[in-house]
């Protein structure tokens, strides 16, 4: 994420240079995705040396927030104004970070990683964003649903909680990937399913180590198992 922030249009730098509050600063003003991300990201993984700067980097996470709510700064992606808000929790005002992600989580953009929304609010104590997690779950768009399984185990702790009468179930929707369209979702759905550890965790994945289409799925299945004999 650092050398992110420090990576222009024009140029990659071989050492990022120190992170500093002023470059964070500048990068969450930046025009650049990838920059305004990363800073996004960092101001709740850093803290400045100084007092005031500190402070200003709050300041610059509300300000952010509250003009994207308001329509003064429509341009700025979803999952920029997504970090903000986890970060704007992290740095300890968890009340405005809720309420940034539960909007953001209702947000009308098809694209908008509504997904990431639900996960940060998950971590935060709140699992109202299980169904608009479930819908990425099952988009049409193979590179969403592996973002969506690589994010699901968060909702363990919620395991048979309704949601809008959805029943919490990490391990059906986990088991659910195994069969998924897409070949890389398969090959990353044995992994996540040995960290929830289901009893019927061999059973669920011998049948792929022996049938499925996919050598590198039939491959993540069968280390699974043999970590599990």
């Amino acid at each position: 994420m650092i050398t992110n922030l420090f990576t222009t249009e024009k140029s990659e730098p071989d050492t990022p240079p120190p992170l500093t509050a002023e470059a964070i600063t500048q990068a969450l003003a930046s025009t650049e995705p990838m920059r305004a991300y990363a800073a996004a990201y960092l101001t709740g993984r850093a803290k400045a040396d100084d007092a005031t700067a500190d402070q200003s980097l709050t300041q610059n996470l509300e300000a952010l927030l509250t003009q994207s709510e308001e329509g003064a700064k429509p341009t700025t992606a979803n999952d920029v104004l997504i970090e903000a808000a986890m970060s704007l929790a992290l740095r300890g005002n968890t009340e405005r970070a809720h309420k940034a992600l539960l909007n953001l989580l209702h947000s009308p953009d098809p694209l908008g990683d509504q997904y990431k929304a639900a996960f940060y609010l998950a971590e935060l104590g709140d699992p109202s964003g299980y169904p608009a997690f479930l819908s990425t779950l099952q988009s049409n768009i193979p590179h969403y649903r592996l973002m969506a399984l690589r994010h699901a185990l968060v909702f363990h702790q919620y395991d048979g909680q309704a949601v809008n009468g959805t029943t919490i179930n990490v391990s059906q929707l986990l088991t659910a990937r195994l069969h998924d369209p897409d070949p890389l979702v398969r090959s990353e759905a044995p992994f996540y399913l040995e960290e929830l550890h289901p009893p019927n965790l061999r059973d669920l994945l011998q049948p792929v180590e022996q049938t499925d289409p996919s050598p590198d799925v039939r491959t993540a299945a069968r280390i699974v198992l043999d970590r599990n004999s």
